[in-house]
């Protein structure tokens, strides 16, 4: 096999990784935007509850405690490095909307990488195959 062609299977080979890697990354998003959306119905849900009303609140994963409804206007909100700020609702479903408008436009970003790397692995490999035919011509 000629080094040209040889070059060309690894260029496509690294492109196909990329891709693979890209197409992970789109559905990471695609999970945190759903998170969110959960998120936002929750919510919603949780602004019709009564207060006094029994409910379970997780403390880790699987795992709750027994709790009555004493405040349905603010939520308190992890913002990172061990702060929680206290926050409305409507703050809150504004936070999440933006949020999923930055996943969406990361979405977006990567469908036009990915779009464009499935283009330069489609003239790889027809490049590789025309050389490929080219070669076989040479030998019969």
């Amino acid at each position: 096999m000629p080094d040209e062609i040889q070059q060309k299977l690894v260029q496509f080979q690294i492109l196909q990784k990329h891709i693979e890697k890209i197409g992970e990354h789109v559905e990471l998003l695609n999970s945190q935007n759903g998170e969110l959306e959960e998120s936002k119905l929750a919510l919603h849900e949780l602004q019709e509850v009564k207060i006094g009303s029994d409910l379970l609140a997780p403390l880790a994963n699987g795992i709750f405690v027994k709790g009555t409804l004493a405040n349905t206007t603010t939520l308190l909100i992890n913002v990172g490095a061990d702060t929680v700020v206290e926050k409305t609702f409507q703050e809150v479903l504004e936070m999440l909307d933006e949020q999923q408008k930055e996943i969406t436009t990361k979405v977006s970003e990567a469908q036009q990488l990915l779009n464009h790397l499935h283009e330069k692995a489609q003239e790889i490999y027809q490049i590789v195959q025309e050389e490929n035919e080219e070669a076989n011509e040479e030998i019969e």
